[in-house]
């Protein structure tokens, strides 16, 4: 099954808006931060796209994010590929993973 994805890179600009509106903004729409090249990911719902889903899907998320982001002084970029294809981490497994790590240590210091 082929799925996709559609990642953002933002841009800001210091008279702009704040990167934590920016942030609740794309959150609102169903983003996920990530770490990597880009800033923030979209996973389309279909397990299964041909051509005309997945030109109508970016089209669908490419006037979200414009429509969200207009007036908010930033610069954004977008890409979309094929799930498998990608490489980023979402920033809740590194969390999680941050927070287990702490626990350990918390753990073998009260040993």
């Amino acid at each position: 099954m082929t799925r996709y994805v559609t990642r953002v890179s933002i841009w800001f600009y210091s008279e702009g808006a704040s990167p934590s509106v920016v942030m609740q903004k794309l959150l609102e729409l169903g983003f996920k931060p990530v770490r990597g090249a880009y800033d923030f990911v979209y996973a389309h719902g279909k397990d299964e796209m041909d051509d005309r889903d997945l030109s109508s899907a970016i089209l669908e998320i490419s006037n979200a994010i414009h429509a969200t982001m207009k007036g908010f002084k930033v610069l954004y970029t977008l890409d979309t590929q094929r799930a498998e294809d990608v490489d980023h981490t979402l920033l809740q497994d590194i969390d999680e993973f941050l927070d287990s790590t702490r626990k350990e240590i918390r753990d073998l210091e009260g040993m």
